[in-house]
């Protein structure tokens, strides 16, 4: 995560030399990590070529080889460099276009919850904004130990923020019972579900994700039809230089399903969600950030060209996005 000086470093040079001085650093930094990982070279070059091929060839326009490989790594490395700036207090320098934002604020105004689900994808930085800006009571899911001290540390950079994190343990069933007491006291919980964290015993589903079968948990499509809560997408993808599209979308206003009829009311929830990550992949394909193999053994392969390297556990592994917090 770094530390607050680090962040209000960033800021700093962003305000002193701005923003095309400032991001100087960015492109020697994409290299370095492009060459650095060739298992996230070989990845980055397997989605593409998935993407392509599901799209008929649409997207990209052409066969992804090295230079698109680079050129997705740069968009990670710009999206993780406007993440920090914006952190360390440089928020005032981005432009935010945001639409369907009416839906969480009706539901808090109405004091009810509810399960955001967002993905490695673009920024997810838009439901802190939303938090901060406009009162909304926010909870971010987070594979780490140090849920409190990174919730202070957010409190430490902006006093008014309503964020708070809450620790992801896969292998306890208090995240669930600390997702539930949230969400029936008129808070969100935002959750990136695209991805299982290592050693996780979640419930998983196999769903065709651009073509090809991929792990998902159905966790969260089931507990908010234990729940009976709303659950939405948020989106925001980088759409200019220092320019942000964030989108929120109602994917059910959230009704009690009976026992018997949950899992499968759950993954039709599921899919809705995989469809909408689709979509959002072929409208901006260097901006779905996952570097590693992601796709099951045996289910397409890894496409020919993409390199054959090993590329590590499954959701993480060598890649420069392994030690993401969320």
């Amino acid at each position: 995560m770094g530390s607050v000086a680090a962040l209000r470093f960033m800021a700093w040079l962003h305000r002193s030399g701005g923003r095309r001085a400032s991001s100087l650093l960015v492109r020697p930094i994409a290299r370095y990590f492009y060459w650095r990982y060739p298992a996230s070279t070989a990845s980055t070059l397997d989605y593409l070529r998935t993407l392509r091929r599901w799209s008929g060839g649409a997207v990209p326009a052409h066969e992804p080889e090295q230079r698109d490989g680079h050129r997705h790594v740069l968009s990670f490395t710009i999206n993780t460099y406007d993440r920090l700036v914006a952190w360390g207090g440089g928020f005032r320098s981005f432009h935010f276009d945001h639409r369907g934002s009416e839906h969480l604020f009706h539901y808090a105004g109405n004091g009810r919850g509810g399960i955001i689900l967002g993905a490695h994808l673009g920024s997810f930085d838009m439901p802190r904004i939303l938090a901060a800006q406009y009162g909304v009571p926010l909870n971010i899911l987070m594979f780490t130990e140090r849920a409190e001290m990174i919730t202070s540390f957010f409190e430490r950079i902006d006093p008014a923020s309503m964020m708070r994190v809450l620790r992801l343990d896969p292998s306890s069933a208090q995240t669930g019972l600390a997702i539930k007491a949230r969400v029936e006291r008129g808070e969100f919980v935002a959750i990136l579900a695209d991805r299982i964290p290592p050693g996780s015993s979640e419930q998983i589903e196999i769903v065709d994700f651009l073509g090809r079968p991929a792990r998902f948990a159905l966790s969260p499509f089931l507990l908010a039809c234990t729940l009976g809560c709303p659950l939405l997408t948020s989106m925001c993808v980088r759409t200019g230089d220092g320019r942000y599209e964030a989108v929120v979308e109602l994917l059910t206003d959230g009704e009690r399903v009976p026992r018997r009829d949950r899992r499968p009311r759950a993954r039709a929830l599921l899919e809705r969600y995989v469809a909408t990550l689709e979509e959002y992949c072929r409208r901006w394909p260097y901006q779905w950030f996952n570097f590693y193999d992601y796709w099951e053994p045996g289910g397409g392969g890894q496409l020919s060209g993409a390199g054959g390297q090993e590329s590590g556990a499954r959701g993480g592994g060598d890649s420069p996005e392994a030690n993401r917090s969320f």
